[in-house]
């Protein structure tokens, strides 16, 4: 069996999950039965994949390159491995990619001169989200953004615009006839066609010259960074960049990270100084291509701003690639300080709220009134309102007649409460809130089988909105939809958006690095869309564009600025953000070094490197010591103040925990509850010894905190830091899948039957071995069409963490090794632990094709699989470091 305990859940389950556990169920080794059905669908997605060759592209000329790249051609076709060459890289990546199933991948490792293999992901646009606040007039409010990083003042004080900087977006294109962006756009591609979708198999790219944006997403961003339109009053943060668009996306669907891996490297052809990606692949390593080859841009010049990701719900350890990348600036999300929201007036006193509306249901009619109804049980403490009770709607038939029924937020799904009050005659829903903000709500359903239309609006508003809306109800209000939006202060403003990434990297450096408003944001839609050409928008893919506009604004302002320098100028220079609840500093694990500010990166002469402090685990290095160096290249001599400040910490599931103590000395003095005094001389430098003593909790989980600066003068620097508490390879790897909701978990890995699409969890013992033939054979999938498969054993595995290197190996009916099959290197972890469809990212497939180590068929006979994990910064000479699982016993048989 493989040697778990209970792996780290992700947020989204349940705290009675959480704390029982995956792998409660069934005891491995205690059943005997049949195996359990997969769907087809799922068994043939993970075809894709990254095949890395051994030299670094950056020290080779292209004759060197492309001879390498021809050897393995001919290596692969003399082996007689089949695969389909789909994008071949030549600067920022040497190697390929490639269409193969998990079996055939094995030999594809073995070729000579392969140093890596790793899946390419499918990567969706970022689904921000639209409160529906379209075509409304602009005003100040609505652009708080800008004023929130200073680019406000950096355009109109400083006179700084962009102009003369070369900024590329790599997304879904750009709405070219929109006013925005009129004679600004110098390089492009469509790198896909309208029709591509790499959802849908057989979608095949067919690119073109023209990236025109038939999605949206790349409007939103481009309009962010660098839109300009003064006859209607928009000004992006960099309102005069030259822009290259790289399209990489169709008209609906999703792309890939291959697909994005070549737009990068024609970004840095078409000489672009800065780049935005506002995508990627959540759950990764720095050591994944896209993040390698982002990192490889800046060390060639340009300037890398992408967006940490919006997998907050996710837990920790779930910033995606191209962000991880080293000086690569990962952006995370903050709310906006004014929001323009929908609204309606309660009848008794005229109080008019701000809602939210809930995706997965109809617009809310302008002027629609009714009156306002609730459960009779409902109160403002309520925690189960409008929740079934028993299976039983707990609103009697017919109750709801002709009303808007109001509702608390909490114990069970959104959705089923809305169901619930709809099936009662509910003509619309106003749910609010049982945490402070605004609640993320959606009324879609949650899986195929569940195709209840929703046919009523549902809008969501404020917990003290919602209080006031209880009172009221038994005076007899109504409410009434106004028509036009209007201007609210964000009672989340300034804090740090729910669906921002949690890092660290599994490297255990710190990532995020900084955070940009990505909450409540207004920016340019395509026209196309009925939107007016523009739109409010929330999400990390509009938090990054805004870091890359106040980048252009520095390389304007100071064009000497290298790119490996603009992390430290802009981190440094950044300001520690708080919870919505104003507990304390937000995690750096969440925040980096919290808000950009573009005037303080400007006029700061000091610099302080490193820019950030990644202390690892604590129970490998204990208290840490680091050198910070400053530097001041202005004339005047400069005085600071540094204490630490403690930000709020992390569970092991990711769950905020108060701050820790967290013991600290610079230069031999104590700054617990004081601080030290630092000159920094005019052009020269100070260096700060900092000794940094962990917390002992939260065990498993994760601390940290900023070196604050402060001088009389008012400057203000922050050098964030983070660690991990306890012994880092105490988290487990090999994980558990659930595919009932969460309710019982399946023993992973399995040993898989591509022939019936059977699985057979870990532990189940089986009446008769399975046996394979290793030939292509004809089966029949779900839908009942005829498909090839490889008839070869395959394991089902779900990473609960990241790992570091996998090993497959062969062994003989009588458990002796025959050799490594399969090696993959950085793999990284799974997005969730419960399977819903083919598309749930909760396990991946590892395969053999039958051939042994030296390359020969294996004989007829009786074997087993033996699966090796080294957990991440795991030494492979400590046992312990290493998890193992062993297959049940299968057969080959020779026809």
């Amino acid at each position: 069996m493989s040697l778990k305990t209970t792996p780290p859940l992700l947020l989204a389950l349940s705290a009675a999950l959480a704390a029982c556990g995956p792998g409660q169920g069934m005891p491995p080794g205690l059943a005997t039965g049949p195996g359990f059905k997969l769907s087809s669908t799922a068994a043939s997605a993970k075809t894709a994949w990254f095949i890395e060759l051994v030299d670094d592209p950056t020290g080779l000329n292209a004759q060197s390159l492309g001879a390498q790249q021809t050897g393995f051609r001919a290596q692969a076709s003399a082996s007689g491995v089949q695969y389909r060459e789909t994008a071949s890289y030549h600067t920022l990546f040497n190697g390929f990619a490639v269409e193969a199933s998990p079996a055939e991948l094995g030999r594809l490792s073995r070729l000579p001169g392969v140093i890596g293999v790793y899946p390419v992901r499918q990567i969706s646009p970022p689904r921000t989200s639209k409160p529906g606040l379209n075509a409304q007039a602009l005003s100040p409010d609505v652009q708080s953004a800008l004023a929130m990083t200073g680019a406000d003042l950096a355009q109109s004080q400083l006179g700084l615009s962009g102009r003369g900087v070369r900024v590329g977006i790599i997304d879904t294109g750009l709405d070219l006839g929109h006013p925005a962006f009129q004679g600004r756009v110098v390089a492009g591609y469509d790198f896909v066609g309208d029709n591509y979708d790499a959802s849908q198999p057989g979608s095949k790219p067919v690119p073109d010259a023209s990236p025109h944006d038939c999605q949206g997403n790349g409007t939103n961003v481009a309009g962010i960074l660098g839109g300009s339109d003064p006859a209607g009053g928009f000004a992006g943060v960099a309102p005069a960049v030259s822009l290259g668009i790289y399209k990489v996306f169709g008209c609906q669907g999703t792309t890939d990270s291959a697909t994005l891996l070549s737009a990068m490297e024609r970004a840095q052809a078409d000489g672009m100084g800065v780049l935005n990606i506002s995508l990627g692949v959540p759950f990764q390593w720095p050591q994944y291509p896209t993040a390698r080859a982002a990192s490889r841009l800046v060390k060639r010049g340009m300037v890398v701003s992408a967006a940490a990701g919006d997998s907050g719900k996710g837990g920790p350890y779930s910033v995606g690639a191209p962000a991880l990348g080293e000086n690569v600036l990962a952006v995370a999300s903050v709310e906006n300080t004014r929001v323009r929201l929908g609204n309606f007036t309660l009848s008794t006193g005229g109080a008019v709220i701000g809602y939210r509306p809930v995706s997965g249901s109809p617009t809310a009619p302008m002027g629609l009134n009714l009156p306002l109804g609730k459960l009779p049980s409902s109160t403002p403490i309520t925690d189960n309102d409008g929740c079934s009770i028993d299976g039983l709607n707990p609103y009697k038939a017919g109750s709801l007649n002709g009303q808007a029924t109001l509702i608390r937020l909490g114990n069970c799904a959104a959705r089923e409460k809305i169901i619930n009050a709809q099936n009662a005659g509910a003509q619309a829903i106003v749910l609010y809130n049982s945490q402070p903000g605004f609640a993320s709500v959606t009324a879609a359903p949650a899986t195929p089988s569940d195709s209840r239309p929703i046919d009523i609006p549902v809008v969501s508003v404020l917990a003290a909105a919602g209080a006031r809306i209880d009172a009221a109800i038994a005076g007899g209000a109504r409410l009434t939809f106004n028509t036009d939006p209007q201007t609210f202060d964000n009672p989340s403003g300034n804090t740090l958006s729910a669906f921002s990434a949690f890092g660290v990297s599994p490297d255990l450096e710190l990532k995020p690095d900084l955070a940009a408003p990505g909450g409540w944001v207004r920016t340019t839609t395509p026209l196309k869309s009925g939107s007016g050409g523009y739109a409010v928008l929330s999400g990390t893919g509009l938090a990054a564009p805004q870091v890359a506009g106040i980048a252009a604004l520095l390389l304007e302002a100071r064009p000497g600025i290298q790119s490996k320098d603009m992390a430290a100028l802009l981190m440094n220079n950044s300001a520690f953000r708080t919870t919505p609840d104003g507990s304390g500093p937000a995690p750096v694990q969440q925040q980096g070094a919290g808000l950009v500010n573009v005037l303080a990166a400007s006029s700061n002469p000091v610099t302080a490197n490193p820019a950030k402090l990644s202390l690892g685990a604590s129970q490998t290095f204990g208290p840490r010591s680091k050198v910070i160096v400053l530097r001041n290249s202005g004339t005047q001599v400069e005085t600071f103040t540094a204490t630490n400040i403690a930000a709020q910490s992390l569970d092991r599931l990711g769950n905020i925990m108060p701050p820790q103590p967290i013991g600290m000395t610079i230069n031999g003095q104590a700054v617990d509850g004081g601080g030290v005094r630092i000159t920094v001389p005019a052009g020269g430098e100070t260096e700060l010894n900092v000794l940094i003593t962990p917390p002992s909790r939260p065990v498993l989980g994760q601390y940290g905190g900023a070196i604050a600066l402060s001088s009389a003068s008012g400057r203000r620097m922050v050098i964030p830091y983070s660690g991990l508490v306890g012994n880092y390879q105490a988290l487990t790897v090999l994980g558990d899948v659930s595919f009932d909701g969460g309710r019982t978990f399946k023993n992973f890995p399995a040993l898989y039957d591509p022939r019936t699409f059977e699985f057979y969890p870990e532990g189940l013992n089986l009446a008769n071995p399975l046996a394979y033939t290793l030939k292509d054979v004809q089966v029949f999938d779900d839908n009942g069409q005829k498909i090839t498969v490889l008839d070869a054993p395959q394991l089902l595995v779900h990473f609960g963490h990241q790992a570091r290197r996998l090993m497959l190996e062969v062994l003989d009916g009588g458990g002796t090794s025959l050799g490594t099959v399969f090696t993959q290197e950085y793999i990284g972890r799974s997005a969730t632990n419960i399977y819903t469809d083919p598309n749930s990212d909760a396990f991946s497939f590892v395969g053999w094709d039958g051939t042994l180590a030296g390359g020969q068929l294996a004989p007829a006979g009786a074997y087993q699989l033996r699966l090796k994990v080294l957990k991440a910064l795991g030494n492979p000479d400590v046992a312990a470091d290493t998890e193992t699982y062993l297959s049940q016993k299968f057969t080959v048989v020779l026809e």
